[in-house]
């Protein structure tokens, strides 16, 4: 009995933070982003950094006309941009296709003015010949 409530002891800590992972892991992922540009024939899969994971949410029981209910999502608390340039391009088409980077991610209130949320795909995009 006292070798189980020793092995229980011990146990405890590790179980209390695999259930705070599991609870909030809004963290950096690699993603990658396929660009086709149609002016320039050509193709491009980039690989970078962006937010993923899932935040706390609670659904409330009952739905306020006058309380504002907020969804907080897994976004960009740091980022940085980046530009990737298209060789071969005809003269007078842009030729720069620029994209955010993530540095640090955190759980907040989205805001839909900035910010394109939505579900990845499993399916790794690639580039097609129309």
């Amino acid at each position: 009995m006292r070798m189980r409530v020793l092995v229980l002891a011990l146990l405890l800590p590790v179980l209390m933070s695999a259930e705070s992972e599991c609870r909030c892991s809004c963290r950096l992922t690699n993603i990658s982003i396929t660009v086709e540009s149609e002016e320039c024939g050509s193709c491009v899969t980039i690989d970078t950094p962006a937010c993923g994971g899932l935040c706390l949410t609670k659904d409330r029981v009952y739905v306020s006309s006058v309380a504002q209910h907020t969804q907080k999502v897994c976004n960009f608390k740091n980022l940085m941009y980046k530009s990737y340039e298209f060789k071969g391009c005809p003269a007078g088409v842009d030729s720069v296709f620029v994209y955010p980077v993530a540095l640090s991610c955190e759980c907040n209130q989205v805001n839909s003015d900035t910010t394109d949320w939505g579900a990845f795909s499993e399916e790794t995009p690639s580039c097609s010949k129309h």
